[in-house]
This record gives structure tokens, C-alpha cells and sequence, in this order.
């Protein structure tokens, strides 16, 4: 097999170049191949594999000549930094007829170019040339590795391999973004630089962006081609091809996602009765709503339930009403976390109010009436824990467990009698037995 290498460097050296002149030189350095850097005044120009780098050490001096293919490393300061790098790179086609046909990329050590996007503790580099564009990252001093993007052919037609969403979600992720997040990145110069900013941001590490957005670069010949009169064209982030378009997903263009979700435990036993005897859950917030951001997956949560039942009875002369109304209510921070593509678990912290109130109204011949008043009203604080799993994108079921500390007053009134009071607090455990089942939006 041809050297890869001496096509894809000679088709790969596009240099951003802003209004200069081909008599320009912006000051600049270059390593060679013994690590030695030369610090220096650069004329960016188009490239080919075995052309050679014009410099300066000042203006009054004659221009030098450096071989390409002696160099590691080129820059010039806040314009552009080209690095010669030894890497894993997929060679598989992204035009017809080079599409490939199978899924897993078609991995080559190969000895190329890379543009140097965003330097940071977690930096990314891009590879265009040969009609392949491929990103590559690499964090702290670790290997330099390939975001995977790939066009493969099927019996259906052209799928997609994004793996680079799995890749990011695992390893370019200080935030602990939602993979909900990571579903809706684009695999373009654009989303994935600013992206890696945010990620130095996040872990407070100096960062540098390149290129400057450019007006104008030279077209480079490559190496196996004649040497023709180099042309300018539109800038490089211009000339980019357009993303592939994917699935629609509920989180594309979204900041937030949204969770509306009831409790269907009494719809399960109905469905599903493995155990007749069993006993109802006792769930104070059967209707929930939760919004939280895609990126970080913070938000707020809320529960409520509310029910009010009455019901008589006639038991020989004697005549009964009672009127039950409860109501429930929590308001509290949550943050989820997303386990790969189906698993989402969360925490949070909450504040409970809620009460209680039951009436008995007893009609009776011989002792007349007499109403009895049960009234319960509670306030409380402490954290929820739950886990979701993903049904489809847009239904999930999940189920949680609270540790809430209670503060209860109970009041009861008696016809004839003097009223009750009696204050109790709790700080007791809810195990994760009830299934709530989400629409997502």
C-alpha cells in the first residue's frame, strides 16, 4: 500500500490565511523532527507534501527555507498551530463510491497533519484532506484519538456510526452532561469547538482557540499532483461540508427537558396481578413534573396529589357521612445523570407540605348527632433518590425513594368533647416501590 501519509499531508495543507499578502510574514515558530523549536517570522502559504516553509528571523534578513518534511510542529501565534502527529485514523469513504460496508471503522497508522482547534487540558484537532474530515481529541499528555463518524452502507441504505457521542459522553465530560446532551451534538467544527471550551471551562484549564475566523485561504495542491498557481477561496470553516443530517431528536436545539409523569401502580395490579392480597402503595405525589437542562441535568422537581372521597351508610337506624380530603405537595433541586443510552439517576432535596382532614357525621334516634373532626397537617425537608428507564426518547418509567423529616400536628374534634391536639415528627425511609411512567418534552 502507498504511504497514506504522502497524499493526505499534501491534500491536508490548507492554511487560514486572513488578508495576507504573499509577502506577509506574522510572527510564528516551528519544531523540527529533533524537537528543536525555532522561534520566527512565518509566510503562511499553500503547502504540498514535499514543498518547504519561507521564514524570517527579522525583516532585514533574507528569507530561509525549511523542508516540510522536517517539521513536527508549525505555528503562528493566535492565527493557526499545525501538528505532525503519528495517529489511528479511519481511511473509510464519506462519498460515493468509497462508502463503506461495514460498521466498525477501518483503522490505519498513519503520519499526518492535524489542525489544532482548541488547546487546553482537553484539546481538539481537526484532519481535512483527501476528501475525509475527521476530528481527533486528546486529554492532557494521553494519545491523540479520532472522534468515530462514519457513513457505512446496509441493505436499507446509508446509516451512521456516531460512536464520537458515546466517546464524549465517557471521556470529554467534566460536567457529567446528560448523554441526551451528547445525542443532539453535531459532528462539525462549530458545535464540537465550542464544546471543548466549555470543558476547559469546566475543569478551569487556559484555553486557546483556533483558527480566527478567517476571510480568504489558498487552495493546496497535493503532493501527487503538478504544481499549479495557487487560488483563494472562501475560508476553511466555509468550505466545510454541511452536517449529516440525524434522527430528530426531543433534545435538538433544546436547553431543557421536561418530565410529566403519574403514578401506574394501580394500573399495573390491574394489568399484571401476580399477587391479589397485595396491598396499595402509599405514594403522596402521584402527578410529578420535572424540567432540567440538557447539558448538566439540573433542574427542579414537583409532585402533588390531591383526592377528596365520601360515602353513607344506613347500619339499622343509624345514619353515617364521611368526607376524606387529602393533599400533598413537594417542591425541591434535582440533578440527573445519565448511565448510558437507557439509565438516568437522579437526586435531589425537597420541601413537603401537605394535610389531611376526615369528617364523620353520625345521625342516631337516641343519641342525635355527633360530628367528628380528624384534621392532620405536616411540613418537611430531606433528599430523593430515583432511577428512570428510557422506553423509548420520548417515555420513560422510573421509581424513587424519599428520606424526609416530618413535623405532624393532629387535631381531632368531638361533639361534646374537648378538642385534641397532638404533635409527633418522623424521619422515616420510603422505599422506591411505586412506578411512575414519564412523557418527555
Amino acid at each position: 500500500m502507498v504511504r497514506f501519509f504522502c497524499y493526505l499531508i499534501g491534500c491536508g495543507l490548507a492554511i487560514p490565511v486572513a488578508g495576507w499578502s504573499q509577502s506577509t510574514y506574522e510572527k510564528g515558530y516551528f519544531i523540527d523532527l529533533n524537537n528543536q523549536k525555532t522561534a520566527c517570522y512565518i509566510k503562511p502559504e499553500a503547502w504540498s507534501a514535499r514543498g518547504s516553509l519561507t521564514y524570517l528571523f527579522s525583516y532585514k534578513d533574507q528569507p530561509k527555507t525549511k523542508p516540510l518534511a522536517e517539521i513536527s510542529e508549525v505555528a503562528v501565534e493566535g492565527a493557526f498551530s499545525l501538528k505532525r502527529v503519528n495517529v489511528q485514523i479511519d481511511i473509510s469513504g464519506d462519498e460515493s463510491p468509497l462508502i463503506s460496508y461495514t460498521q466498525e471503522p477501518e483503522w490505519h497508522q498513519e503520519e499526518i497533519f492535524l489542525w489544532t482547534l482548541v488547546e487546553g487540558s482537553t484539546s481538539l484537532f481537526l484532519y481535512e484532506g483527501g476528501g475525509l474530515k475527521r476530528f481527533f481529541f486528546r486529554k492532557g499528555n494521553g494519545p491523540i484519538e479520532q472522534l468515530v463518524y462514519k457513513k457505512y452502507r446496509t441493505t436499507a441504505g446509508i446509516n451512521l456510526n456516531q460512536s464520537f457521542k458515546q466517546t464524549l459522553f465517557e471521556k470529554v465530560n467534566c460536567g457529567d452532561s446528560l448523554f441526551l446532551y451528547f445525542e443532539s451534538l453535531a459532528y462539525t467544527e462549530q458545535a464540537l469547538t465550542k464544546h471543548f471550551v466549555a470543558e476547559n471551562t469546566c475543569a478551569g484549564s487556559p484555553v486557546q482557540v483556533y483558527p480566527k475566523e478567517q476571510t480568504a485561504v489558498p487552495v493546496t495542491i497535493p503532493d501527487t499532483a503538478p504544481v499549479k498557481e495557487k487560488e483563494t477561496v472562501q475560508t476553511r470553516k466555509k468550505l466545510s461540508p454541511p452536517a449529516e443530517p440525524t434522527a430528530p431528536s426531543i433534545t435538538t436545539e433544546k436547553e431543557k427537558i421536561n418530565y410529566f409523569g403519574l403514578e401506574v401502580n394501580p394500573l399495573l395490579r390491574q394489568v399484571i396481578n401476580l399477587n391479589p392480597n397485595s396491598t396499595p402503595t402509599n405514594n403522596p405525589f402521584g402527578m410529578q413534573f420535572a424540567s432540567n437542562s440538557t447539558k448538566t441535568g439540573r433542574g427542579f422537581n414537583m409532585g402533588l396529589t390531591y383526592s377528596r372521597t365520601k360515602f353513607n351508610d344506613d347500619n339499622n337506624g343509624v345514619q353515617r357521612e364521611n368526607i376524606n380530603r387529602n393533599i400533598a405537595f413537594r417542591f425541591g433541586y434535582e440533578r440527573k445523570h445519565q448511565l448510558g443510552k437507557r439509565w438516568i439517576v437522579l437526586h435531589g432535596y425537597d420541601l413537603v407540605v401537605g394535610g389531611a382532614k376526615a369528617r364523620t357525621e353520625t345521625s342516631d334516634q337516641v343519641i342525635g348527632n355527633v360530628i367528628t373532626e380528624t384534621s392532620t397537617n405536616f411540613w418537611g425537608v430531606g433528599p430523593r433518590a430515583g432511577i428512570l428507564f428510557l422506553i423509548s426518547d420520548r417515555v420513560s418509567l422510573g421509581t424513587e425513594a424519599t428520606y424526609y423529616l416530618r413535623y405532624i400536628t393532629d387535631k381531632t374534634k368531638l361533639t361534646g368533647a374537648p378538642d385534641s391536639k397532638q404533635k409527633t415528627s418522623e424521619f422515616e425511609l420510603t422505599i422506591p416501590v411505586v412506578l411512575i411512567l414519564s412523557i418527555r418534552f
